[in-house]
């Protein structure tokens, strides 16, 4: 490369980096708004909660070797970070306790849980549809998309068989009452 290039080069990156510092990146009232949209945090939990037993119970009628679920992990909780910029602790991440039942699942099992889930879950909004990201015979794990919400669900088979639930960022029953962004 040669000296002459790499100068332009350094100088476009620092104009864009410039301009985009001046934009100022997504406005925080633009992602609060977009927030506003959704069910606050507890709502979007019950739901999420409701999907979560009824993914269960349709999973465990069907498929004999899913009965007896059991919690698998704890839940967990975050800010929105960088996917709101802005929004801070006004918005929450959700992530439901796992659940899971010991020992893999057969693969046709697998692809019947997968329609059950995809089926139950378009109710709540989710793509039918799972994105498989590891698929193996006799290991699998796939997630559902929650089209309104960025939430997710995941589920996989290995050594164990477990199923998790995300919930896409939403506002605090606070902030939503109030209808704007916190202050500092």
């Amino acid at each position: 490369m040669s000296k002459k290039w790499l100068e332009w080069v350094v100088a476009a990156g620092i104009v864009v980096s410039g301009a985009a510092a001046c934009s100022g990146g997504p406005d925080v009232d633009d992602s609060f708004a977009v927030l506003m949209q959704r069910p606050d945090i507890d709502e979007a939990a019950r739901q999420y909660q409701q999907l979560q037993q009824e993914l269960v119970q349709a999973l465990s009628a069907a498929i004999p070797a899913l009965a007896g679920w059991q919690p698998a992990t704890d839940g967990g909780r975050s800010s929105c970070g960088s996917e709101y910029p802005g929004v801070g602790f006004d918005g929450v991440i959700l992530h439901l306790a796992d659940v899971g039942v010991p020992g893999k699942l057969a693969d046709a099992d697998y692809e019947r849980a997968l329609t059950i889930i995809g089926t139950t879950a378009q109710k709540y909004g989710f793509d039918p549809r799972p994105q498989r990201v590891h698929d193996e015979p006799g290991s699998h794990d796939a997630f559902f998309h929650n089209v309104h919400d960025d939430g997710a669900i995941s589920f996989g088979t290995a050594k164990n068989t477990s199923l998790g639930l995300d919930l896409g960022c939403h506002l605090t029953a606070e902030a939503k009452r109030r209808g704007s962004p916190s202050k500092g």
